[in-house]
């Protein structure tokens, strides 16, 4: 039994929001999916993370830098739009 952390922020209305999401993992069982056990949304990162029960400095510390590594190493890739023709045999 394993946590794990996912973070990021979202502008809504013109603010900055932080979510942070605590999960729970079983690696050692097949098939078994995992578990959110904490989440938070707050303006403020702290208060946000409070709320997803993560009080671990380090933890938090490395959530922070990977949400301003992501958006710095973010890339926008342009996909070419796919027409999908279906045709269907009577007999």
């Amino acid at each position: 039994m394993e946590n794990f952390y996912t973070s990021y922020t979202k502008n809504v209305q013109g603010k900055t929001y932080y979510f942070v999401k605590k999960f729970l993992t079983f690696p050692e069982f097949n098939n078994v999916p995992n578990v959110l056990v904490g989440y938070g949304m707050h303006t403020d990162f702290d208060k946000a993370c409070n709320i997803a029960m993560v009080h671990d400095t380090n933890i938090k510390l490395q959530l922070l830098n990977s949400m301003t590594g992501a958006v710095e190493k973010a890339k926008v890739i342009e996909m070419m739009p796919v027409i999908l023709e279906s045709k269907s045999v009577v007999r």
